[in-house]
């Protein structure tokens, strides 16, 4: 739950909520809990709900949102609504006093709903879920030094596959590529516990960007086609359903 990354990372939150003596309430709560959890993070807030959804769409960086529902001129679930379409992943928790409206905030998924009569009880477990989903998608660092002496770190779950260039291991991530002087057979042995998969004797691949196994090659979500070592569909496709298993 807790690691490295996590302990030298300021994660940023807001709180948004239209009256200003809750609002300052719930930052000192909230502030509290994740200090007492040794979770450094820092608060902005706003009791104007376009005002900040302009912000956002200027720049929007923050790890967790705390939402009020009611707000004048524009209400939580709409402005939630407006957040996924900007980044769909985000922590949104919801904290309303109207219980009447969690059925409604279903269809922009909210990590949490809390009601605010019952926050401070709800505090130490809501922060705890945060922190464990914070943990969950913390990046998992891949840290190489090549021949040359330089040191490489990439998040694991941004590299698409790994190929070997002779002297050299090309390896593609969903922003970017990058060549190093490197072993292929030491990059598939650091690759290997985090489900990447020899597809041919050239290329590693990571199985979360697997779309499709056909008999000739690996298609993957970007459209982008690999070879594969010759008759080993079946095994690969086998080795693919049981990383897809729950």
């Amino acid at each position: 739950m807790y690691n490295e990354y996590m302990e030298k990372h300021m994660y940023q939150a807001v709180i948004v909520d239209d009256e200003k003596e809750i609002l300052e309430a719930t930052k000192k709560l909230l502030s509290d809990t994740f200090n007492q959890k040794n979770v450094p993070v820092a608060f902005d807030f706003y009791t104007d709900s376009e005002a900040f959804l302009s912000m956002l769409e200027q720049h929007f960086h923050y790890d967790m949102l705390f939402l009020d529902i009611e707000m004048p001129g524009l209400d939580g679930i709409t402005l939630c609504r407006r957040i996924r379409q900007i980044a769909p992943d985000a922590l949104v928790i919801f904290i309303s006093n109207k219980e009447e409206l969690v059925f409604q905030t279903f269809e922009v998924q909210p990590f949490r709903f809390i009601r605010k009569s019952e926050l401070k009880e709800l505090c130490p477990s809501l922060v705890e879920a945060v922190i464990t989903e914070l943990g969950r998608r913390a990046p998992k660092l891949l840290r190489i030094t090549d021949a040359s002496g330089d040191m490489l770190s990439i998040d694991l779950r941004t590299i698409l596959y790994a190929e070997a260039q002779r002297k050299e291991c090309r390896i593609v991530t969903t922003g970017r590529e990058e060549i190093i002087r490197y072993k292929f057979m030491d990059l598939e042995r650091e690759l290997a516990p985090h489900h990447f998969i020899k597809t041919h004797r050239s290329f590693l691949v990571n199985m979360a960007y697997i779309s499709r196994i056909t008999k000739t090659g690996v298609i993957l979500t970007n459209g982008e086609e690999l070879p594969i070592s010759r008759g080993s569909s079946d095994d690969l496709k086998q080795q693919f359903i049981t990383y897809s298993m729950p």
